[in-house]
């Protein structure tokens, strides 16, 4: 991984880590040293991205959780104290596909949908000290369709 490792020693947690943009996202933290807890409600996908990370270098586990259950909530926390020590990045980001996807593309000024590292990109600089000064913000990483 030749990131810079601005991540290093962070334990960051990826709800729907198996998969689009989460998937990005975990990839990312691990790319910048982050230890990463890779969620998602499918098992072999979560599997798939913690073995990934790793044979890129990174640290990963996997953890089944549906964050819709307050208990599987409460079981990927422990599990992720359990492994790492600590939690200093939740990105929750864990959804409901349903993506009425083809409707809404059209509504988009650029025409596409952002692209999973698009976001992750903005994602993990969040998560870094590089952007220790900002609180309270708000960030449409959706291709100026809120600027229509």
């Amino acid at each position: 991984m030749d990131m810079e490792k601005d991540l290093t020693g962070k334990v960051a947690i990826v709800t729907g880590g198996a998969s689009g943009i989460g998937q990005a996202t975990a990839i990312l933290y691990a790319e910048h040293g982050a230890q990463v807890v890779v969620s998602d409600i499918h098992e072999q996908a979560g599997n798939d991205m913690v073995a990934q990370i790793k044979q890129k270098g990174g640290e990963a586990i996997y953890v089944q959780a549906d964050v819709s259950r307050p208990e599987d909530c409460q079981h990927l926390v422990s599990k992720a104290v359990e492994a790492f020590g600590r939690i200093d990045i939740a990105f929750n980001n864990a959804g409901i596909v349903g993506e009425v996807k083809d409707q809404l593309v059209k509504l988009h000024p650029m025409g596409r949908f952002g692209e999973s590292n698009e976001v992750a990109e903005l994602v993990v600089w969040l998560s870094s000290d590089k952007a220790s000064f900002v609180t309270g913000s708000y960030y449409p990483v959706d291709g100026g369709y809120l600027a229509q």
